[in-house]
């Protein structure tokens, strides 16, 4: 059985956008709601020519595929590595099911001669003359080699031609059905919320059942529950992950599922089956509030998922422990609670370092402790502990690696990817800024590959939306800031287009406000202020929209200040210092807000002293040098207790939300 539906040969060189603009149209047309894709389309995102050893994998791939698309143009008729995919797929396929798609040159068909015309300047490559026995179709995308942007209908039109192909159906019936899905969405998942109520009825009647019935009552139940767990789990998978679901839908359709599952527990004996189903559907349930944006909620739920597993003690279900330790700690890191994440985190890394070494060989136990090497290096680096990180980082590149060249699938590549881009952030944070660019330039390639095989796929946009704003942060610290700002753009168009499919999911929005942050500070960079102020104010408007909504959220309140001081800065610049003066006092009066509530957090006590710089540099440009100097006191005051509470970072490179690296992601 073929594992792709087709296999996408074409010029890295100039054919990389229209490239992946194509796979994710050809992947999304025709497809059903509940799934991630129609199509499964293989697209080689790397050079073969820096790495030929890929060569295995990709015929590998064409053997897998049942069709091949060639994108024509001189580039790919000179490549020999395109050539060589083709005389692959001609001596072990058929030309039948090869499709044309013309990215650049001209197709002439010579009816005599029953080939193409050759004498020409052909874009196709030399391997396949005299491969057709009639004149094929192809589909002209020229205009299109650049890219195509989402939801281009011409440009869907002309990539239907291909889905058609494939699926073997007509092109108006795949265009059409795409229509058919959205609407089918938002009707099934209220459907699935008066299901759920159906659920609760039946389960309610079983148990008064379970009185004089309680064998068959009991298998009921079981059954009932196994249903619901499925139920609830490919729900909330689905919706988390799918551009478009609104998040306080979602949370409906969620908290009807949770009910569900209480009153199921209620209707039978506190079971162990019974115990571990619910504690799986509350771990679902903590995954989704943290991607909707809900943390207090998602370090509940984790919570009660950990309680209901604690006394058992098999296997199994130790790695559950280890999942909702994982939940647990990332709603933490969340809230800002940095030291409590830490140590949940090493609670999980000894459950999968027991786990990992009693059966070596599991994929899973694995691919868990890399996870584990991940999540506590990250805070390490973030302690300024970055030796300690690095080496816990490479730790977990070997393992990603090494399971990515068993098997090729979207996990072991996210995972290549992710190891790749967090050894970068600490090859940044050490100085080294062209190893950082390497490390992040591969996981970009990477991510750009898994984000186009589903358009709609929402953590895979949000990791390319990720690691491209860190390759802007790397770019910039290394003095590179049109780079950065091309990358920063990127990364932009990414998370405009998330956060404009569901306005009300908070880590969105916060994304989209970091991002033009970024941006503004490539902007800065290029003397281009009066650009930055208006970006910093698109994104200082976002940011008060969100501190609007819940002032318990510290890290909004946060953002606020960092606001106010990005203002600040673009309006001291253009030499306007009352206006940055009175924005830097806003900002500073946020800071002392926070630490007047919880003097012992060490980042506010950081950003305080960064307020304290801001205000004295603006009341020094106005020949306020008295002042200045009473804030410039306060801030090395400051500045050396912190050094005192921590000699391993030292004041010049600790880690500040203000500078490149601030307002980081974390998935």
């Amino acid at each position: 059985m073929a594992f792709y539906d087709a296999f996408i040969s074409y010029s890295h060189a100039k054919d990389k956008p229209v490239a992946a603009a194509l796979q994710a149209v050809v992947q999304r047309l025709g497809k059903p709601w509940y799934k991630r894709r129609a199509l499964r389309v293989f697209r080689d995102d790397t050079s073969l020519s820096a790495t030929p050893q890929l060569w295995p994998a990709i015929e590998q791939a064409l053997g897998q595929s049942r069709f091949l698309i060639l994108l024509a143009s001189p580039e790919a008729a000179a490549s020999p590595w395109v050539g060589g995919e083709i005389a692959y797929w001609l001596a072990h396929k058929s030309a039948e099911t090869l499709l044309i798609a013309l990215t650049d040159g001209t197709l002439i068909w010579n009816n005599a001669a029953g080939d193409f015309d050759w004498s020409q300047s052909t874009p196709l490559p030399p391997v396949l003359k005299g491969a057709f026995a009639t004149e094929p179709k192809w589909v002209d995308l020229a205009a299109y080699r650049g890219g195509a942007t989402r939801r281009d209908r011409r440009f869907d039109e002309r990539a239907a031609d291909f889905a058609a192909a494939i699926h073997g159906r007509a092109k108006e019936d795949i265009l059409s059905e795409e229509l058919r899905q959205q609407r089918k969405a938002l009707l099934l998942a209220w459907s699935s919320a008066g299901l759920l109520f159906a659920l609760a009825g039946v389960a309610s009647w079983q148990a008064q059942l379970a009185m004089t019935q309680r064998d068959r009552a009991e298998r009921t139940l079981i059954a009932a529950t196994s249903t619901a767990e499925s139920m609830t789990i490919d729900m909330a998978k689905e919706f988390r992950n799918r551009t478009g679901m609104p998040a306080d839908l979602t949370r409906k359709v969620l908290d009807r599922a949770e009910e569900l599952l209480q009153q199921l527990t209620r209707a039978g004996e506190d079971t162990p089956y019974l115990r571990r189903s619910r504690s799986v559907v509350l771990t679902e349930l903590a995954r989704t509030y943290l991607v909707l944006g809900d943390s207090e909620a998602a370090l509940a739920a984790a919570h009660r998922a950990r309680a209901m597993l604690e006394a058992v003690r098999t296997t199994e279900w130790q790695r559950d422990l280890s999942i909702t330790d994982d939940l647990i700690g990332a709603a933490l890191v969340a809230l800002g609670r940095r030291e409590e994440a830490l140590a949940v985190y090493r609670e999980s890394l000894a459950i999968r370092e027991r786990l990992a070494a009693a059966d070596p060989a599991n994929r899973q136990a694995m691919r868990d402790l890399a996870v584990s090497f991940n999540q506590v290096a990250g805070l390490l680096a973030e302690a300024g502990r970055r030796q300690e990180a690095f080496n816990l980082y490479r730790r977990s590149l070997d393992i990603a690696v090494r399971l990515a060249a068993d098997l090729i699938d979207t996990v072991s590549q996210r995972d290549v990817g992710t190891s790749h881009e967090r050894i970068a952030d600490v090859l940044l944070t050490l100085g080294r800024y062209q190893e950082a660019l390497q490390s992040y330039r591969a996981g970009l390639a990477i991510f750009e590959q898994l984000a186009a095989l589903d358009s709609g796929d929402a953590e895979a946009q949000r990791n390319l939306w990720a690691i491209a704003t860190k390759l802007g942060d790397a770019l910039l610290a290394a003095g590179d800031a049109e780079p950065a700002l091309a990358a920063y753009r990127h990364a932009l168009a990414t998370v405009e287009a998330l956060a404009g499919s569901d306005p009300s999911n908070t880590r969105r929005q916060r994304d989209l406000s970091i991002s033009l942050d970024k941006i503004g500070d490539a902007l800065l960079a290029f003397d281009r202020y009066e650009e930055a102020l208006a970006v910093y104010r698109r994104s200082f408007a976002i940011a008060e929209k969100l501190a609007g909504t819940d002032q318990k959220n510290t890290q909004w309140q946060l953002d606020l200040s960092v606001g106010r001081n990005k203002i600040g800065d673009a309006l001291l610049a253009l030499g306007r210092t009352d206006e940055a003066l009175a924005c830097y006092r806003q900002g500073l009066a946020i800071v002392e807000r926070l630490v007047a509530a919880d003097d012992g957090n060490l980042d506010w006590q950081r950003e305080l002293s960064v307020s304290y710089s801001k205000v004295a540099g603006a009341l020094a440009a106005g020949s306020r040098r008295e002042q200045a100097i009473e804030f410039y006191r306060k801030s090395l005051t400051l500045r050396e207790r912190l050094a005192a509470a921590d000699r391993q970072c030292t004041l010049a490179d600790r880690p500040r939300r203000h500078s490149v690296q601030t307002r980081t992601t974390r998935r």
